[in-house]
């Protein structure tokens, strides 16, 4: 076609770089993109996306970083998808510095970011263990008036987790509950479950004694119960079930145990079992004989 002095579509351009990248020809999709820029076949900004974009998905990050460049050198303005195109590449590729260095240069020229630009950095801090960094992009798009998301939530909560943080962890989630009840309730099971894995046992049960009792809470309290069992915390995971059953009739004793069991240690839920058996909690026969075979 450009032997023939014929200019491909975009639709074409697409197709071609996709078929490049499914089959690992990254050499010969900068060969294409090469080509193509040679002719000035890249004008708008739209154009340079896609090329932007299977640089990346080609993990060419360097590659994709001078189009920006070239970009305004010509007179084209980077828009939001291209910094978020490249920002999620760096996060693959582990280069969160220079990702940071790209933030700081979205801003400056003039291109706010949105919650998924956000998102992709704040994540990779706190999986970098840089949660002081994730906390300071966190308050960043804040006082930016950018909203955050169940996925900002959760990357923040999971890496104050990590690092041990669980006074600030707690009033995160406080202050995010108090602001949007029902977002908080869907970012609740995957906070709980990093708590306990971080060793807060008590703290995470005594989080959602502090919850509604709605029956939409059961799989986080299971997510205690089992933690609590495996920890050898028979005592508390007794009482803990005798507060839901209190406020919640519908989480039955049976149900609670058949959804536990599946537990790594078996020891302790077959002593959860015994203990509850005792206390003469609502479990029958049938449930006993099958926990004791487990």
């Amino acid at each position: 076609m450009l032997d023939r002095e014929r200019s491909p579509s975009l639709v074409t351009v697409t197709s071609l770089s996709a078929n490049l990248c499914k089959h690992g020809k990254s050499d010969e999709l900068l060969g294409v993109f090469h080509k193509l820029s040679s002719i000035n076949y890249f004008t708008d900004t739209q154009s340079y996306n896609i090329m932007v974009s299977f640089l990346c998905k080609a993990g060419k990050v360097r590659e994709a970083y001078e189009v920006l460049r070239d970009m305004r050198r010509k007179g084209a303005i980077p828009d939001i998808q291209s910094y978020n195109l490249l920002l999620e590449a760096c996060g693959r590729e582990d280069l969160l510095r220079p990702a940071k260095r790209l933030w700081d240069e979205m801003f400056t020229n003039g291109c706010p970011g949105n919650v998924e630009t956000s998102n992709i950095l704040i994540q990779k801090c706190s999986e970098e263990d840089e949660i002081e960094d994730a906390c300071r992009l966190f308050h960043d798009m804040i006082e930016k008036g950018v909203v955050p998301d169940g996925i900002t939530y959760t990357s923040v909560l999971k890496g104050l987790c990590l690092a041990k943080d669980l006074k600030m962890s707690l009033e995160v989630f406080d202050k995010f509950a108090m602001q949007d009840p029902m977002l908080a309730r869907s970012v609740l099971c995957t906070f709980i479950l990093s708590l306990c894995k971080e060793g807060n046992l008590v703290p995470a049960m005594e989080l959602l004694r502090s919850q509604s009792t709605d029956i939409a809470f059961l799989e986080s309290h299971l997510i205690s119960l089992k933690f609590l069992a495996d920890a050898g915390e028979i005592s508390l995971a007794v009482e803990h079930v005798k507060w839901i059953q209190g406020k919640s009739p519908l989480m039955q004793s049976n149900e609670i145990l058949a959804s536990i069991s599946s537990s790594s240690k078996p020891d302790p839920i077959l002593k959860l079992f015994q203990v509850m058996q005792e206390n003469r909690l609502n479990i029958t026969n049938d449930l006993g004989e099958e926990m004791a075979y487990r």
